[in-house]
């Protein structure tokens, strides 16, 4: 499905390519600087374009496999969650990269974003039909999930604004990998396309894992700070087939 059309694959082409560039890239800094995290960090340049550009290129075709989505509410759920998922990487990447003074900024940001790509993907994903009560009073439930959130923030806040970021969202990456895990059973999904949901998840997951090794702190050339900087690269060759299966998933594979 995924290769259905010439623009697809033209699409899958240049993510691929800028994917393979971002990695040798990564690869070539640890080479030349070992596990040195400010060496690495001052040479991401051309990597924070290359992720925003694979951001974009992934939510357009987001939005293009999703308009033959089973489902006109799925493929809502479906694109404002990757809208948020493209919000939150442009703040992590470009912002980044446009305003290197701003990282705590970019950091906030981009964690709050993902925060809700994955209040969407919940949502989205414990449906157990098309007009289930859960799907009806799914707005009114992402106001009261934005609003547990701000007093999180608001609450721990005056001890460190990252520590209440970081509790929020491993809440909400927790919930979103177990909801997808048990997509199977829902029984709204054809079970194809639910099998597809829960392997997103789960592969999402693990990308996440990986952030959070890539941001251990050790001394240079420490085996700590060698893990964090292995970690750093190989994320996003978890977090793109994770965004391509969940974005596979919103049209109908017939079992």
């Amino acid at each position: 499905m995924l290769l259905q059309t010439t623009t697809r694959k033209v699409i899958l082409a240049i993510i691929a390519v800028l994917l393979l560039i971002t990695t040798v890239k990564d690869w070539y800094d640890f080479a030349q600087c070992g596990a040195v995290d400010q060496c690495i960090a001052s040479a991401l340049g051309l990597q924070l374009y290359t992720k925003s550009a694979i951001s974009f290129l992934v939510t357009l075709l987001a939005f293009i496999v999703s308009a033959e989505s089973h489902s006109p509410r799925d493929r809502r759920f479906l694109r404002i969650a990757f809208v948020c998922s493209l919000l939150g990487d442009f703040s992590f990447s470009l912002f980044r990269a446009i305003k290197p003074e701003y990282v705590m900024a970019s950091d906030v940001l981009g964690i709050l974003f993902f925060t809700m790509f994955l209040v969407m993907l919940i949502h989205r994903h414990s449906r157990t039909s098309e007009n289930d009560l859960y799907c009806r009073n799914a707005y009114w439930r992402l106001l009261g999930s934005i609003t547990v959130v701000a007093i999180l923030l608001f609450a721990l806040g005056a001890i460190r604004i990252m520590v209440a970021l970081v509790l929020a969202y491993a809440f909400y990456i927790v919930t979103a990998t177990v909801v997808g895990a048990i997509a199977p059973y829902k029984w709204y999904f054809p079970m194809k396309n639910a099998l597809l949901v829960r392997w997103g998840m789960l592969t999402f997951f693990v990308g996440d894992v990986l952030v959070g090794l890539s941001m251990i702190s050790g001394a240079d050339h420490s085996a700590m700070e060698t893990i964090s900087a292995i970690a750093n690269n190989f994320i996003w060759w978890f977090y793109v087939p994770a965004q391509l299966m969940l974005i596979r998933s919103s049209v109908k594979i017939e079992n």
